[in-house]
């Protein structure tokens, strides 16, 4: 295992108070404030359409985002986002606002990532903030990053080994396999991908917040390299054209997009699948999926449902 400590950068975005909107607003924070639940309160419900606004993408991973925009437009360069999190943070004022956060390693650009952290980068993102707020019917939107190192540790790999069995127990169950045991690979990687769909949308899952845990750190880093690559990959595919080019009782071996190059190529070299091999491709097909959710849903969603055919 690599012991050097890799460098990560994360980038947030505040939407701040509304310049019209005072009445919910003000409401929210002192129900909020005094510890009342105010998960679907008016204000709440108006700050998770905001966020849905930013990074809505309808279609492939050719389609941009509002967030892609505002941040290719600052770097000068074609911008992707793999993947948000979205939170509530308190500001220096003691309010509550929505934000959203963004690791360096979750937004591809032919621009050097490290400079989401440098001052003058965050100094244009804010002044085209400065611009925007008032369009967007706020007081201000705010823009920050912080770095840190995210030294591996031994328990990582137990952790990660201990992430894989978990994906691998939820789709084919703990039956171990046995020499004689016909297997519906092309019927199991459909369920890993369904099963993917749903972490990818529970984010207070266990397997969820485990692999956002895990995913930037090592051994998990190589892995979850080559997973974004077959995200975007498959995230820019036009399934209407696989609708006429694939027959319905074939649909289920698109499934197999999930498993990128090098286990495909392992799969038609062998036709021996190990319990290990198994768990192997169903975690990766896992988390193949969990991440083109995350990239790109339509894709995602319309792709799923022709292979459930």
């Amino acid at each position: 295992m690599d012991r050097t400590a890799y460098t990560l950068t994360e980038l947030t975005v505040v939407l701040g108070p509304p310049t019209h909107l005072a009445a919910p607003f003000a409401e929210f924070q002192q129900r909020a404030g005094e510890g009342a639940n105010v998960t679907e309160h008016a204000w709440a419900l108006h700050e998770y359409a905001a966020l849905d606004a930013l990074t809505h993408r309808d279609g492939s991973v050719k389609t941009n985002t509002i967030l892609e925009t505002m941040l290719s437009s600052v770097l000068g360069a074609d911008v992707i986002v793999l993947d948000v999190d979205r939170r509530w943070v308190r500001a220096e004022d003691g309010q509550l606002y929505t934000a959203l956060s963004m690791c360096s390693e979750d937004i591809r650009s032919r621009a050097e990532v490290g400079s989401l952290s440098g001052p003058r980068f965050l100094e244009a993102l804010n002044a085209a903030a400065e611009t925007i707020a008032p369009l967007d019917g706020r007081e201000w939107i705010r823009w920050s990053s912080r770095a840190w190192d995210d030294a591996p540790l031994p328990a990582h790999a137990e952790r990660s080994a201990t992430l894989v069995a978990q994906i691998a127990a939820m789709v084919v169950g703990r039956t171990p396999v046995t020499e004689d045991a016909a297997i519906d690979l092309a019927s199991e990687l459909v369920q890993a991908v369904g099963h993917g769909r749903d972490a990818a949308n529970d984010e207070g899952g266990a397997i969820s917040q485990q692999l956002r845990a895990l995913r930037f750190v090592d051994p998990l880093r190589t892995e979850w390299a080559s997973v974004t690559a077959d995200a975007l990959y498959i995230g820019a595919l036009d399934i209407s054209l696989m609708r006429h080019r694939v027959a319905r009782e074939d649909a289920a071996g698109l499934a197999f997009l999930y498993l990128g190059a090098q286990r495909s190529d392992r799969l038609k070299q062998s036709g021996d699948i190990t319990p290990r091999f198994r768990r192997e491709i169903v975690a990766k097909t896992f988390m193949t999926s969990y991440a083109l959710e995350r990239l790109a849903p339509a894709v995602s969603r319309e792709l799923f449902e022709f292979m459930q055919r």
